[in-house]
């Protein structure tokens, strides 16, 4: 759920309940700008918001899952089948630990979402060799960002466009 100020972020706690008795995996990812949005920063609710609503009425715990497992936060609501993840790309960088790559609906492939760079996958895959592929998708992978350049820009619009690039 991507968690909209103003929106649907009164939907946060209901969602974090579905995970009382499925085994859902629930997550709320902070708003982010995307193609000419110019006012994106009043629509953000912040992780720490998120987590604070859902503590009031249920609380929770941390759950670690390790260095390698992603960009989301995980919690657990005591006695949970479910896990609720929190993503804050706005308020939290957690460029270090994401393990992700994007590859757009016409086979171009970055590194970051927020990445102009992108590599075409096409003439890679057109030529079956797992092994060129995996060269490949390590080059991408190796020249991550440490940290991606949302917070630091004024607002305004964003080359990012989320049907574009897949998300």
């Amino acid at each position: 759920m991507v968690v909209m100020r103003g929106v649907n972020d009164h939907e946060v706690v209901d969602f974090a309940a579905l995970t009382l008795d499925k085994p859902y995996a629930v997550r709320f990812i902070e708003f982010m700008p995307s193609g000419a949005d110019t006012d994106w920063r009043a629509m953000v609710v912040p992780g720490r918001e998120i987590l604070d609503r859902i503590s009031k009425r249920f609380g929770f715990a941390g759950i670690d899952r390790g260095e390698l497992a992603g960009p989301a936060r995980e919690y657990r609501i005591p006695g949970a089948a479910g896990t609720i993840g929190v993503i804050t790309p706005v308020t939290g960088h957690f460029c270090e630990w994401c393990n992700r790559i994007r590859v757009t609906a016409s086979g171009m492939a970055r590194g970051c979402l927020f990445s102009e760079s992108e590599t075409d996958l096409k003439p890679i895959l057109r030529g079956n060799d797992p092994s060129e592929l995996g060269k490949v998708i390590l080059r991408i992978v190796g020249t991550k960002p440490g940290k991606h350049r949302l917070c630091k820009e004024p607002s305004g619009p964003s080359p990012l466009d989320m049907s574009r690039v897949g998300g």
